[in-house]
């Protein structure tokens, strides 16, 4: 009875971070979404900048920006198909790795606006899988990490807040990269033309360490261990845990009943 009791007491929060932090499934999730994350946020923020000075699209940007928010939203139905029928890991792995050929295309090929528009459909459709699919993987974690853990309870909110501090925790990273980095290429606030530094400057912001991240990310998201199958085991087996544990409290309020 002394080990049933102290298996039901709370666990402290530092316990919890410490179990949750030591989760592996759950580290390589934050660490891969950290990271694709932090490469989409690098290209949102300077693409205003890039199109306007690099590219020479000054009066155009409103209707790139609006292409990528449509092919963003209108592939959300698609990317929910593609999980369903391939698997999650599988459609976060497809949908991120597709924008890697469109993001060196911008930077190669000489300023051109179809191009530019064909780029922007695609970053649009690889940003959808990289903020949304990630979150959809996180439930999985949780059970995977209550299999591991059956005995520790309630701490669904440490998965899901730290989530939540990383993808701010990207956005500060992005904006303090992007502005040292302009900074030291010699960037002048509402300029009407710009250094050959800065254009240069801009097209690795937009391009060349976006694509390195993507890439250090996808690894990361191949290591990730919970595949469709080990997600359907798992769902089963915290299943058949759910039905014991109902079966039992069934026997022991019927035991107490009898007593009575």
């Amino acid at each position: 009875e002394s080990s049933e009791l102290q298996s039901d007491e709370p666990v402290s929060f530092f316990q919890g971070l410490k179990l949750v932090m030591n989760h592996g499934a759950y580290i390589k999730l934050i660490a891969g979404f950290l990271f694709t994350s932090l490469a989409f946020m690098l290209l949102e923020g300077n693409f205003a900048l890039f199109c306007t000075y690099t590219l020479g699209f000054r009066n155009e940007f409103q209707n790139i920006l609006l292409a990528i928010m449509l092919s963003a939203t209108l592939t959300i139905p698609l990317w929910q198909w593609f999980l369903t029928r391939f698997g999650k890991k599988t459609a976060v792995y497809t949908g991120i790795s597709s924008a890697i050929p469109f993001l060196i295309m911008v930077a190669v090929l000489d300023s051109n606006l179809i191009v530019t528009y064909i780029v922007a459909v695609a970053a649009g459709i690889s940003v959808a899988a990289a903020f949304l699919l990630p979150w959809s993987m996180l439930p999985d974690v949780i059970d995977d990490f209550k299999l591991q853990h059956p005995e520790s309870h309630g701490h669904e909110a440490i998965f899901f807040s730290f989530y939540v501090f990383f993808t701010k925790f990207t956005s500060g990273v992005s904006l303090g990269i992007s502005t040292l980095s302009l900074d030291f290429a010699g960037y002048q606030t509402r300029g009407c033309s710009q250094p050959s530094e800065v254009n240069f400057t801009l097209k690795m912001l937009v391009s060349a360490v976006p694509v390195g991240l993507i890439l250090l990310g996808l690894l990361l998201f191949k290591l990730y261990p919970i595949d469709e199958e080990k997600r359907r085991k798992n769902k089963k087996a915290l299943q058949d845990l759910r039905e014991e544990s109902n079966s039992s409290s069934e026997s022991d309020n019927t035991e107490l009943a009898s007593i009575v």
